[in-house]
């Protein structure tokens, strides 16, 4: 159980102490128990002595958050220094999205405002000739409604790209260990 091949032992957790996003949480009795029987199972066949028992046990008495509670057991789970991955929900990869979106319409809205309004102020000051600034009001409104109308599969797109990086992320530690 102690080898951790099949996240066992991380699964009796409350939550996994190699997660970041709770290494600074506030341990439980119950994850402390959990902790205290992977070093008696790996006392009983004998990868720790005595005096390691006793000291990982002090050690795991005084543990106060999750990220504490890993050390103890760095060399008896094959994964105990592997992060787990926290895998955002489908609704943070919306919102994410949705952000980048709004990123991107403001990025198109600013382009198609700024060179319009350089553009026809320089016309309006330069004696109302041929309107040629309409040239450049229609390359940048193209722009922007390219980008409105493309709303969903901008939004999409961008969380396909979100998901092949998470399993990019669940696959690098495979490949390391090869």
């Amino acid at each position: 159980m102690t080898t951790g091949s099949n996240g066992g032992l991380w699964s009796r957790f409350q939550h996994d102490p190699r997660d970041p996003a709770y290494a600074t949480m506030r341990a439980s009795d119950r994850d402390r128990a959990v902790v205290h029987d992977a070093l008696a199972e790996a006392y009983a066949e004998g990868r720790l002595d005595r005096d390691e028992l006793d000291e990982r046990t002090t050690e795991v008495d005084r543990a106060k958050t999750y990220g504490d509670l890993v050390p103890p057991l760095l060399d008896l789970a094959a994964d105990a220094g592997v992060p787990a991955v926290n895998l955002a929900p489908r609704a943070d990869l919306q919102r994410q999205a949705q952000g980048y979106y709004r990123e991107k319409l403001g990025e198109a809205f600013m382009g198609f405002l700024i060179p319009n309004l350089i553009c026809w102020t320089i016309w309006f000051f330069a004696g109302h000739g041929f309107p040629w600034p309409v040239f450049v009001l229609i390359g940048t409104a193209g722009n922007l409604v390219r980008v409105l109308s493309s709303k969903q599969s901008i939004v999409d797109a961008r969380i396909e790209r979100l998901e092949r990086k998470r399993t990019q992320a669940l696959e690098a530690p495979k490949h390391e260990e090869a």
